[in-house]
């Protein structure tokens, strides 16, 4: 991770070092050795990958490791993808869309870590760190998480995290450029974190035929003050077509 420094990047830290593949081997060509050769063989054994992933050169190391896999094993659909993915590159970008594969972020790692960033990788990349709108406008699918216990699993502080790229301590905007907009903040949580769990066809959205999993908040969502969206009550939860919260009868 980037405040231990061990995130593998291209360019080094504040104060020197680029991390590495936290994988065997004493150098960096034998570390993407070891990746992609463990990749090789899961793909080639049938498993979807998610491979958790931070730093910029790491980011990318995967996305071809995923790639070369894939070339050499030809397998349609198989939705490999990036866990945290915080540094993407226009590069692993543009492999991971070629491929259909994608990535799960964490915007309320962002939220939380937006201004203590600056102290390891300068300004400049802190700002782009999770660079949302750079995935969505290249193709590839992202989905959202909060590794949680690392944040608290709430989506309604993502939702708002995506859409402002505002900082926990200071409210500081950190990289305007990477906002979305809030039906695609929504999407990643929901339809496209079902994709990446090949559940697309049975959750994820609510229409005839899938399963009726929603939540109902006080208030007008599309309306919002994207500040506002973190506070607003949920007053029912239906999972699985059945009512597991609901303060409306209380």
């Amino acid at each position: 991770m980037v405040p231990n420094k061990t995130a593998w990047m291209h360019e080094p830290y504040v104060g020197g070092g680029c991390g590495s593949l936290c994988v065997g081997g004493e150098t960096d060509a034998e570390r993407i050795t070891e990746i992609d050769a463990m990749i090789r063989h899961a793909h080639a054994a049938g498993h979807q990958l998610g491979v958790h992933v931070t730093g910029d050169r790491a980011c990318d190391a995967v996305a071809d490791s995923f790639a070369a896999a894939v070339a050499e094993c030809p397998r349609p659909d198989a939705r490999h993808y990036l866990i945290h993915g915080d540094f993407l590159t226009a590069h692993s970008m543009k492999v991971l869309a070629a491929h259909g594969f994608g990535v799960n972020m964490n915007p309320t790692i962002k939220w939380t870590v937006a201004d203590m960033e600056e102290d390891f990788v300068g300004v400049e990349r802190a700002a782009y760190a999770w660079p949302y709108r750079d995935a969505l406008d290249a193709g590839v699918r992202v989905a959202s998480g909060s590794d949680a216990p690392v944040t608290h699993p709430d989506w309604r502080q993502g939702i708002a995290t995506m859409m402002l790229r505002e900082s926990k301590a200071t409210g500081r905007v950190s990289g305007p450029e990477q906002r979305i907009g809030l039906a695609e903040a929504v999407r990643t949580y929901t339809i496209d974190a079902a994709w990446q769990d090949f559940a697309d066809d049975w959750k994820g959205s609510l229409e005839p035929g899938k399963v009726a999993d929603l939540c109902v908040l006080d208030g007008d969502l599309l309306a919002a003050d994207p500040h506002d969206i973190p506070q607003m009550p949920v007053v029912l939860t239906v999972m699985d077509g059945q009512v597991v919260h609901d303060t409306l009868r209380d």
